[in-house]
């Protein structure tokens, strides 16, 4: 069964994080989909940036990668003044965007300054924060979905059943409320049988107490989840730095797919 995403972007950046990321897009390309890596480089007054020779290496290995997996694969190397001015334009013409980050949160809850950080308060396409497995479960083979229970939650649910089908992995639910919705338990149930119906096995649904972010974070790390799947809702630039979906993946010790929803969900 393909995965739902047939046209990714990768964003390479010289550095393990996005090795990491360079696997994570040729295993959900394996099923077919046409997949490009993209490194930037700066290039100032002063002479071209340092990074050159790092980001070349970089798509060397993503090559080396994609081959190993018999992934067939185009590679560029552009230049700009940042990454994320290259990496967030092209993105509008995939399925997904896929980027590595080099750690968990700060004091903010995310990474400032990153591509990753700019890419989640500003891809207006799905996009894949890489980060290694924590556990004996690869990516994508454990994987948890966010739903609140509303109809916006359709759409991470959706992605996270095409996936688990895919790659025949266990996906579990966990439910948390958003504060604006009472539970919905007819779409919460829907929402059950759709993945039993996609996966042929019946998530484990968990209603933890609490805090969105923490919940969904700690349930992750509970459960050994190599991947979170989750809705971000389309509030960008300085207003989306709180939100829950950019917590998440400031929080998370596994890879977040975060999955676009209507701003009425």
């Amino acid at each position: 069964m393909p995965t739902p995403f047939t046209s990714i972007l990768c964003g390479v950046e010289g550095n393990p994080a996005s090795t990491e990321a360079a696997r994570q897009a040729i295993a959900l390309a394996e099923s077919g989909g046409d997949l490009q890596f993209t490194a930037v480089y700066t290039s100032f007054e002063l002479g071209p940036d340092y990074h050159k020779d790092a980001l070349e290496r970089s798509l060397e290995e993503a090559a080396r990668l994609a081959a190993e997996a018999g992934v067939s694969a185009s590679y560029e190397l552009r230049e700009a003044k940042y990454a994320i001015d290259v990496l967030l334009p092209e993105s509008k013409e995939r399925d997904l965007l896929v980027l590595g980050t080099h750690g968990n949160s700060r004091t903010s809850g995310i990474l400032f300054g990153s591509t990753a950080s700019e890419a989640a308060h500003g891809a207006e396409r799905p996009l894949l924060i890489a980060r290694e497995a924590p556990g004996e479960s690869p990516f994508p083979k454990d994987i948890l979905v966010a739903s609140d229970g509303t109809p916006g939650s359709w759409e991470p649910v959706r992605a996270a059943a095409k996936l688990a089908a895919s790659f025949d992995a266990k996906l579990d639910v966990v439910y948390v409320e958003d504060g604006k919705h009472d539970l919905d338990e007819e779409t919460l149930g829907a929402q059950l049988a759709e993945i039993v119906e996609a996966t042929g096995r019946e998530p484990e649904l968990a209603k933890p107490d609490g805090h969105a972010t923490k919940e969904i974070v700690e349930t992750a790390k509970a459960k050994g989840s190599s991947l979170i799947v989750a809705g971000r809702r389309g509030v960008r630039g300085l207003k989306s730095l709180g939100s829950v979906s950019e917590r998440i993946v400031g929080g998370a010790a596994c890879s977040v797919l975060l999955i676009p929803v209507g701003d009425g969900a």
